[in-house]
């Protein structure tokens, strides 16, 4: 038969793998014994072996002769019982070498990686089976055919419009979209009737790995039914976590995963961007499972790509990274670490604007000046006259670098597939969506880079595509000035222009100085960079502006802001569509009477309690343990709500909640948890939000929020306002 891996898991008692087979007439369960292998270099591998032989995980022992990134060496390779063994006798050999003395490899290859891997197999790729497993497709084929997935949606709610509380009743089930009839048992006994004569291979649940499909098999259980949505019995389940990344506190919910079926939650990131057809893509190129990719971070995905590629060419994976940043001077130190190249906006109203793009920018560096952690600063081009300008680190010549090996492809297919969205309407939304998670990777690669647990990371390269990057953008930047414009605004990869000059020349003439395309986003009839709130100076990343198509373009302000109430999104949005009518500033002076009116109108509702909980509803994450907190705010008030109906949300969490009384000093009088909301609301709190939003958009054109609160009548005190819903 011919068919595609759809999964690849360990088996139940962890002597082996399972394989799930996708062919174009149904399903395949296959099981395969497998024996995974670490491998150690070092001193006294001799001692080790004979150490380890009393060890019962092991399995066996030999030594082989394998290159870690110069001449062979002596490894010895150490096969174990089963994968719960592996990570066990791994640290124990670390230890045991003082921490020092061993380096260890392919230590944390995942059992997919294990089994795929040496056989030349992947996900989703077409092969053969008659026994064995044969592939008969390539990763990096742009038309491949696809399996014919069965996917089911499925919704289910309770009485609370968020999770569902622990016990709480299933009210209604719907399964693409058609309700089920029925009290709760019964719905789940059709549910499992549906699945059995539906037999799907997708099954998508919103929010279904942040408790949804749990509290699913959960009621089932409690009441007596046996529903399975695998078509093993059974579901593997991790531990939710949380941890720091870049400044905040990130929740990681319990990846809930089918045997034999794929379950997506729909709202993860993942298939937000990129849907099945993404998800495929990324699975194909990156050798995971698609219940595994789906779960994980764009960078994950990055990093197995990378790990995938060096593994198929024969390399040993260190398991603990042990690149430190090399030393530097000081005066070296501020030339290297400098980030992107910026031009400060001016705030304010600028008329006639073309926004300019570079394609790709720091992946195409990557890929077209070779950088990779082993081809900076290498011993066998000490002369090359590849140097990184302005902190001189030199370049390989002689071989290509493994992050250019990975990342070229990507960046060469990603403009593939937006070529080929242009040319077959039919297939266009299916290449986009292909795309957009490309784009992510590809915006990923980078800050990998310099991340210190990424296994290919390296702080040199980081600042190497940086420099090269500010060094484009400066030259491209005097082309500008050279061909009529003037730079309104510059970051990273992106310039603002106004003049006489020409785009297309300009694009051209850039593109071919610099081998990274130049593409023009738009002409803007105008754009407003809006100031700091610190400072009134530009900020970088805070503006909005009107294309000539008509199309508004925003960034940075509060309606595109994941936890702004819709009370000021919707404001914002409606202010925006009334000066989107403007041809320039003079215009947009004309209409800031209707602008301001309609705040006027906002705050006045506010005040009669015309507001709804989906307005006041605020959306907060939060950062630490509930007891950690010493500040009474509102988010430790919705905190201590939640926690006292079961659901005391974890670091990194999200909370939501309805401001009730500002000042007030008891949790459930500061704030309310929207399904117990009672209909009052501090109205004057809400209505300082509607001035900041509104300021926020006015302030270049000179209305800060003082201003804004005396025509619209806004209370100066302070004091809580409360309104009961009318």
């Amino acid at each position: 038969m011919r068919g595609w891996i759809t999964d690849c898991h360990p088996s139940e008692d962890g002597l082996g793998v399972v394989v799930w087979i996708r062919g174009s007439e149904g399903h395949l369960r296959l099981g395969f014994p497998l024996r995974p292998s670490f491998f150690v270099s070092g001193e006294g591998l001799p001692a080790l072996s004979r150490d380890l032989e009393g060890c019962g995980a092991t399995t066996g022992m030999r030594r082989a002769r394998t290159r870690l990134g110069g001449p062979l060496e002596d490894v010895l390779m150490v096969s174990v019982d089963g994968f719960q063994s592996m990570a066990r006798m791994a640290r124990a050999v670390d230890r045991w070498g003082g921490h020092r003395a061993y380096e260890l490899y392919n230590v944390d290859l995942t059992p997919a990686q294990r089994f795929m891997l040496p056989r030349g197999l992947f996900p989703f790729g077409l092969l053969e089976h008659d026994g064995a497993l044969r592939a008969i497709d390539s990763p990096q084929r742009i038309n491949y055919p696809v399996p014919p997935l069965r996917a089911l949606r499925l919704e289910l709610s309770t009485g609370t419009p968020f999770d569902p509380l622990p016990g709480e009743e299933i009210r209604s089930l719907k399964l693409d979209g058609e309700p089920l009839e029925g009290d709760e048992e019964g719905m789940l006994r059709r549910l499992s009737d549906e699945i059995e004569s539906r037999d799907p291979d997708v099954l998508l649940v919103e929010r279904g790995d942040k408790g949804r499909t749990a509290h699913l098999l959960e009621r089932a259980e409690d009441l007596g039914l046996e529903l399975s949505l695998g078509r093993d019995r059974g579901v593997r389940c991790g531990g939710p976590k949380s941890y720091h990344s870049y400044g905040r506190t990130v929740y990681k919910p319990p990846a809930l995963k089918l045997n034999g079926r794929i379950h997506l939650d729909t709202a993860s990131f993942m298939y937000s961007e990129g849907g099945l057809p993404g998800l495929i893509e990324l699975s194909r190129l990156s050798g995971m499972p698609l219940q595994d990719l789906s779960r994980l971070s764009p960078g994950s995905a990055i990093s197995a790509m990378q790990s995938d590629h060096a593994l198929r060419g024969g390399h040993l994976l260190r398991w603990k990274k042990n690149l430190p940043e090399d030393f530097k001077t000081l005066s070296h130190l501020v030339a290297c670490d400098r980030g992107g190249m910026i031009h400060q906006p001016r705030p304010g109203v600028h008329e006639d604007v073309v926004g300019m793009d570079f394609s790709s920018m720091y992946p195409s560096i990557i890929s077209r000046f070779n950088i990779s952690p082993e081809t900076l600063e290498c011993g066998c081009c000490p002369r090359s006259e590849s140097v990184v300008p302005g902190i001189g680190y030199r370049i390989c010549r002689r071989r290509r670098g493994l992050l250019p090996e990975v990342i070229g492809p990507v960046v060469e297919r990603r403009r593939a597939l937006k070529a080929m969205a242009r040319r077959d309407p039919l297939r266009a939304e299916s290449c986009l969506q292909r795309s957009s998670l490309l784009k992510w990777i590809l915006v990923t690669c980078f800050g990998y880079t310099g991340y210190r647990n990424a296994r290919f990371g390296r702080i040199e390269c980081h600042e190497a595509i940086t420099a090269y990057g500010r060094d484009i953008m400066l030259r491209a930047s005097e082309t500008a000035a050279e061909m009529g414009f003037k730079v309104l605004h510059g970051i990273v990869d992106s310039l603002w222009l106004q003049g006489g000059g020409d785009p297309e020349r300009f694009a051209e003439a850039v593109t071919a100085e610099h081998g990274i395309p130049l593409e023009t986003e738009g002409r803007y009839r105008w754009v407003v960079f809006l100031p700091n709130l610190h400072n009134g100076a530009g900020a970088l990343n805070r503006y909005y502006g009107l294309f000539e198509d008509g199309g508004i373009k925003m960034r940075g302000i509060a309606a595109r802001k994941r936890d702004c109430v819709r009370l000021v999104r919707d404001f914002q949005t409606e202010a925006l569509d009334i000066l989107s009518a403007a041809e320039g500033r003079e215009g947009m002076e004309g209409l800031l009477p209707q602008v301001i009116s309609l705040l006027g109108e906002r705050v006045e509702a506010l005040r009669q309690g015309a507001a709804g909980a989906e307005e006041l509803t605020v959306l907060r994450r939060i950062s630490r343990p509930l007891g950690a907190y010493r500040r009474f705010n509102d988010g430790r008030a919705a905190a201590e709500l939640m926690a006292a109906h079961g659901r005391e949300p974890r670091p990194g969490q999200s909370v939501a909640y309805i401001i009730r009384d500002s000042s007030a000093k008891a949790a459930a009088d500061k704030v309310s948890i929207p399904w117990l909301w009672d209909g009052v609301y501090d109205a004057e709190r809400y209505a300082e939000m509607l001035l900041r939003g509104g300021e926020e958009l006015l302030a270049p054109l000179g209305w800060d929020r003082e201003r804004l609160r005396r025509v619209t009548g806004g209370r100066s005190d302070g004091n809580a306002h409360q309104c009961r819903i009318a």
